[in-house]
C-alpha cells in the first residue's frame, strides 16, 4: 500500500516550464569542444589498451615476431606481425585512425630490428609498435598528445617525440 501511494505521488508530478527552460539551458552552455576532446581522450585510451595486449601477446610468445616494418596485406602476408599474433580488426587498428586505413586491417608500423630477438622485455627503450601516420611528416598525430608507442617491456606513452628511425626517414640526410 505504502509503495503504490509513493509510485502515484511521484507519477503525477512533473516539471514547471521554468525547470524545462533551466535544463535546457544548462545543456546548451556546455562547451561542444569538452564533448570532443572527451571522444578523442576515450579513443586515445582504446589504443593504448590495445597496444598493452599486443605487447602481452608478444611476451608470450618469448621473443619478438619476424614480421615486416609494414606488410603488403596485414590481414594475410606470412610476414605481417597481425598474421603472426592472431588477433581481429579492434586489437591491430587505432580507433582515431581515417577509416581508409581502418580497412587495411593494421594501423601500426613495427620495429622489424627486434624480429627474432629472444626476450621481449628487453631492451626497454627500444619501440615495438607506433602508430602509422608517424611515417609520414605531413600526417599529423592520430591524438591531440600525439602518437602512441608501444616499447619492449609492455608500457605505452603517448608523445610527439618519434624514435630516432623515423626521424630518419623524414631528414635522410641527417
Amino acid at each position: 500500500m505504502l509503495g503504490r501511494k509513493f509510485k502515484n505521488r511521484w507519477a503525477s508530478a512533473g516539471f514547471t516550464l521554468i525547470e524545462m527552460l533551466m535544463v535546457g539551458a544548462l545543456v546548451a552552455n556546455i562547451p561542444q569542444g569538452n564533448f570532443g576532446q572527451a571522444k578523442q581522450r576515450a579513443l586515445q585510451t582504446t589504443c593504448v589498451n590495445n597496444l598493452s595486449n599486443i605487447g602481452k601477446l608478444i611476451a608470450m610468445e618469448g621473443q619478438f615476431p619476424k614480421a615486416a616494418f609494414y606488410p603488403k596485406d596485414p590481414r594475410e602476408s606470412k610476414d605481417s606481425i597481425r598474421k603472426i599474433l592472431g588477433g581481429g580488426d579492434k586489437q591491430w587498428v587505432c580507433p582515431s585512425m581515417p577509416e581508409a586505413l581502418a580497412r587495411r586491417g593494421l594501423t601500426f608500423v613495427y620495429n622489424d630490428s627486434l624480429a627474432g630477438q629472444v626476450d621481449p622485455r628487453k631492451p626497454s627503450k627500444k619501440w615495438v609498435l607506433i602508430e602509422m601516420s608517424c611515417v609520414s611528416q605531413f600526417t599529423e598525430a592520430p591524438h591531440p598528445l600525439g602518437y602512441n608507442v608501444l616499447f619492449a617491456d609492455g608500457h605505452v606513452i603517448t608523445t610527439h617525440r618519434l624514435p630516432a628511425k623515423i626521424q630518419a626517414a623524414w631528414n635522410p640526410e641527417q
